[in-house]
């Protein structure tokens, strides 16, 4: 007989034990990896391969009883102080035709008693077997037990010669039972749901965060927002075949990305991949309307006229192409929440139009008092697809850009290097938030190749990082680490 490795692997959503099975002359095989035990936690729930994959009896023939089979216990628990309630599926990746059969079994026990059981006979290749439908999982460890076996019953062994079968299982959490849908969260549920704690107090904006400073909280136009500091290890993010990065989970639980690449990078680690492409910020740059996202009309004689929200600046038209493209046109815009994005144009002196030198809010906070928010004073400012009722609906697509008191929060400080919080990326890159108009040119703020905040200039060639939000009903699996993403479901 001929033996068929198996691999085994965790994947996003939960555990993920990717295990590949040969069937050669009616012999399953199932052979373990060096390491023989995995945990894996989804949000607050763990769950336990006790011993790993390795099966004491791995050949599987014809049996008469399912203990002769496969055996695999599944041990799970949780550590949140609420209910929370497991999802557990055996997704079939591919089972070939003469594997359909009723004598082909699967089923799921706790102790003596059957859960749920069936067998392959209508599965499809690709679609979830739901061995556990919104289990409630408590502090005490629970053991599952998962059997497969070949009864000894079946209608023609010989057809199974040869044959194979591949599938992986996985699981997610929610707090609802009786299924894994999940509703719309708070901030506090959302950090809860994802595992996650909050720190006490403010940090020190005027240090660098160099280290994982952990989550802090602050207000914002929604609630109380949850922002990571320093060099964060537990907020990676794959959603729509895109790494991101959680800057923070919004005050009405959404959860803020910035596009961090197509693969993970470490915190530190220089990449062009970490970036859509460079844009200007603007096209034009000598008048105080280009310090918008979208601005008015150059040369008006008042501050209204000139910070309308008529004209689309040359990065919006970038981010928004790229949007359509990637999230709309690829099927995943359902998952994109439409939240504020802000473009600060209130003013710390000056008057805002023509040429008059004018400096604007963010330039005061972070350069003078190093006093980073989150809120968006002006409504105008609040940049927002539909929202009318907290943002200026001027929007064409829920994306935009971080804005420099986000990048502060984050762990940068004006004009002070810092290559290892998790906003570096070792090139130059926009954001949203303007900083002044001065010697005839605008300037937004920009985080510079060496992790700083500082002024650039409209028409220099910078890279783009779109930022979104991902609604607050999501389901994810993974722990948030580079190795073990969150997973958008």
């Amino acid at each position: 007989m001929k033996d068929k490795k198996m691999i085994f692997r965790i994947s996003f959503l939960v555990i993920l034990a990717l295990l590949v099975i040969g069937v050669t002359y009616a012999w399953f095989v199932w052979r373990a990896p060096e390491d023989k035990s995995v945990s894996v936690s989804i949000g607050q729930i763990t769950v336990n391969y006790d011993d790993g994959p390795d099966i004491t009896n791995n050949n599987l023939i014809p049996v008469s009883t399912k203990e002769k089979g496969i055996v695999k216990d599944i041990i799970v628990s949780s550590s949140s102080p609420t209910t929370l309630y497991l999802n557990l599926y055996l997704n079939v990746k591919s089972i070939s035709d003469y594997l359909k059969e009723d004598s082909f079994k699967w089923a799921i026990y706790n102790g003596d008693s059957v859960i749920t059981e069936g067998n392959f006979s209508s599965v499809i290749n690709g679609n979830d077997i739901t061995l556990l439908d919104g289990v409630a999982i408590s502090s005490t460890p629970t053991t599952y037990t998962l059997y497969i076996w070949i009864d000894g019953n079946m209608s023609n062994p010989n057809d199974m010669f040869n044959q194979s079968f591949d599938y992986y299982l996985h699981a997610d959490a929610s707090n609802e039972g009786e299924g894994s849908s999940s509703s719309s969260r708070t901030s506090s549920e959302m950090l809860e749901y994802l595992g996650l704690s909050a720190n006490e107090g403010t940090p020190d904006f005027s240090q660098t965060a160099t280290t994982d400073e952990g989550i802090y909280s602050a207000q914002d136009d929604y609630g109380t927002s949850y922002y990571f500091r320093g060099a964060s290890t537990n907020n990676y993010v794959k959603f729509a075949n895109k790494y991101w990065r959680i800057i923070r989970i919004n005050g009405d639980g959404t959860i803020r990305l910035i596009y961090d690449g197509t693969s993970a990078h470490a915190n530190g680690e220089s990449s062009t991949d970490r970036r859509i492409g460079t844009s200007v910020f603007n096209d034009a740059g000598n008048d105080n309307a280009y310090v918008g996202y979208m601005f008015g009309q150059a040369g008006a004689s008042s501050y209204s006229n000139t910070h309308a929200n008529i004209n689309n600046s040359t990065i919006k038209t970038v981010v928004d192409n790229w949007y359509k493209t990637n999230i709309l046109d690829a099927g995943y815009s359902d998952k994109v929440a439409d939240v504020i994005y802000c473009n600060d144009r209130s003013m710390k002196s000056g008057i805002g139009y023509g040429t008059i030198v004018t400096y604007y809010g963010a330039n005061y906070r972070l350069y003078t008092n190093k006093s980073p928010i989150l809120t968006c004073s002006q409504k105008n400012d609040a940049f927002t697809v539909d929202d009318t009722s907290k943002g200026n609906g001027a929007l064409t697509y829920p994306v935009g850009l971080i804005t420099a008191d986000e990048v502060a929060m984050g762990g940068a400080v004006h004009n002070t290097s810092n290559s290892s919080y998790y906003l570096y990326t070792g090139y130059r890159y926009w954001t949203m938030s303007p900083y002044y108009f001065e010697y005839g040119s605008a300037y937004v703020f920009s985080v510079r190749e060496k992790g700083i905040i500082n002024n650039a200039y409209m028409l220099n060639d910078y890279c783009v990082r779109p930022v979104l939000s991902l609604k607050s009903d999501i389901s994810v699996t993974g722990s948030g680490t580079q190795t073990d993403p969150w997973i958008v479901q």
